[in-house]
C-alpha cells in the first residue's frame, strides 16, 4: 500500500496543491489542507475502486477537505497574496514582464472574487484541464449542470474582469 500511495501522491500532489492554493489564497493553508487531503487519501486508499480517475478522486477529497475547513473556520476572503515572480529570461523586456505581472494580478483578483462554486468550476476546467466527466465526478453535478455552470462562471468572470479593467482604482466588486 505504501508504494501505491507514493505513486498517487507523486502523480497528484501538484494538482491538489494548486487547487487548494487557489481556494484558500494562502500558502500555509494550502499546505495544511494538502497534507490533510493526502492523509485522508492514505486512510481511504483501500476504498478507491477506480470508478473515476485518480486525479478526480484526489481533487474530490481535496474539495471536501476545503469545504469542511471553510465551514469550521468561516474564513473571510482576503486578496493580499503576493504574486509569484515570473522567470526573467536574458532577452526579457522589463516593461513586458511588468505588464504580465499586472495582468496576472488582475486575473487572480477577479478569480478570487468569484463565488466558490464558479471559482472551483473554472479552476477544474481551465486550470486543471479536467474533462466534463471528471468535473462531474468531483462536484457531483450532472454533465449538463457542469456545462451550464462553466458557461455562467465564464460569463461572470468576463463581466467582472471587464469592470475591473475599465474601472481601475474605482472598481468595487
Amino acid at each position: 500500500m505504501g508504494k501505491e500511495f507514493n505513486r498517487i501522491y507523486d502523480n497528484n500532489k501538484n494538482a491538489v496543491y494548486s487547487y487548494l492554493y487557489y481556494m484558500t489564497k494562502t500558502t500555509e493553508d494550502a499546505e495544511d489542507l494538502c497534507q490533510e487531503t493526502f492523509f485522508k487519501i492514505y486512510r481511504n486508499l483501500k476504498s478507491y475502486r477506480g470508478e473515476c480517475s485518480e486525479r478526480s478522486w484526489c481533487i474530490t477529497i481535496a474539495r471536501n477537505t476545503f469545504l469542511s475547513w471553510v465551514r469550521k473556520r468561516k474564513v473571510a476572503e482576503e486578496l493580499n497574496n503576493e504574486m509569484e515572480q515570473l522567470p526573467s529570461g536574458s532577452g526579457s523586456n522589463p516593461e513586458l514582464r511588468m505588464l504580465r505581472l499586472e495582468e496576472r494580478e488582475i486575473i487572480k483578483k477577479v478569480l478570487l472574487q468569484l463565488k466558490e462554486e464558479y471559482r472551483t468550476i473554472l479552476l477544474l476546467r481551465d486550470y486543471e484541464q479536467l474533462s466534463y466527466n471528471e468535473i462531474q465526478e468531483v462536484t457531483g453535478l450532472s454533465e449538463s449542470a457542469v456545462k451550464v455552470r462553466i458557461y455562467r462562471a465564464r460569463g461572470k468572470y468576463k463581466k467582472m474582469y471587464t469592470a475591473y479593467v475599465e474601472g481601475g482604482d474605482n472598481y468595487v466588486m
